[in-house]
């Protein structure tokens, strides 16, 4: 399976967030076209293998994702549509989305989100279940981009995807997945 996490060049505010100065921003999460792909990395389960495309290889990236079925957090809501929406398809049917897989068996809609949705972000879900933590937040990766920190964006993202592969093949082997306050998820395995 390969796991994929794309990172944005341009951000989005929050509630009540003020923009920094000298940085752009989309009009919101479902902005996609305006959102801007700065990078994608992708992380192989069977051969370990890392790998980092740009905007510039995104015709390579689409390429690279027909060779296995595909796999990441949050992928179907955010990540497919954006790529989508920058020329990248993915295949629908072979693809395993975590955070969809803990709201199913929530018994919650993955497509209308309530507040029963909450608290099941990658951050919370690793450290409840491994006691590992991301390396930052996704909201500063286009701010980092923007000032050309390009190298910082890249190290989050791949931490990133490393943590979703974890995830991945921990819920597909049947593992139990916990967020801080919630009860546990035991999932069934995959094959």
């Amino acid at each position: 399976m390969i796991i994929f996490d794309v990172e944005i060049k341009k951000g989005i505010l929050g509630r009540g967030e003020k923009p920094i100065e000298g940085i752009e921003y989309c009009g919101g999460w479902r902005d996609f076209e305006n959102m801007g792909v700065a990078c994608v990395c992708t992380f192989d389960t069977t051969s370990f293998l890392s790998r980092v495309f740009t905007s510039s290889r995104l015709d390579e990236l689409e390429a690279y994702l027909t060779t296995a079925p595909t796999g990441g957090f949050n992928t179907r809501r955010f990540d497919m549509p954006c790529l989508a929406a920058h020329g990248v398809k993915i295949a629908q049917e072979h693809h395993y989305d975590a955070l969809e897989q803990i709201w199913l068996k929530l018994g919650l809609d993955a497509d209308r989100f309530s507040s029963l949705h909450a608290g099941w972000g990658l951050d919370a879900v690793m450290q409840a279940t491994f006691g590992l933590a991301k390396t930052g937040h996704g909201a500063m990766a286009p701010v980092w981009w923007q000032q050309g920190h390009h190298d910082k964006v890249i190290d989050y993202c791949l931490n990133d995807v490393w943590l979703e592969a974890k995830l991945c093949q921990h819920m597909r082997s049947g593992g139990v997945v916990k967020a801080a306050g919630k009860e546990p998820l035991q999932f069934e395995v995959v094959s």
